[in-house]
């Protein structure tokens, strides 16, 4: 199944062919650390940026490099995401 899948792969289905149980997949193996970022420099905001990080790589899954890094760049685009919501 999915829960088997390399990050990279998961984002290349995603990518290439709209996959969007792969994209719930990344959600769900990055999700925790993702609201964990937002909540501690976002605070009250920290939903809001959550939700813009993940937005972020549904519009530009593109963007990811290397593309096996997936956890990475989320943690990056919500620190980011997070600080801008603050």
């Amino acid at each position: 199944g999915l829960g088997d899948a390399a990050d990279a792969d998961l984002l290349a289905r995603f990518r290439d062919a709209g996959d969007e149980d792969a994209f719930a997949e990344l959600l769900r193996r990055h999700g925790p650390m993702v609201l964990g970022v937002c909540r501690r420099v976002a605070r009250a905001d920290a939903e809001d940026a959550f939700q813009a990080a993940f937005l972020v790589l549904a519009l530009k899954p593109g963007r990811v490099r290397p593309p096996g890094r997936v956890g990475a760049w989320l943690h990056g685009v919500a620190h980011l995401t997070a600080l801008k919501a603050r």
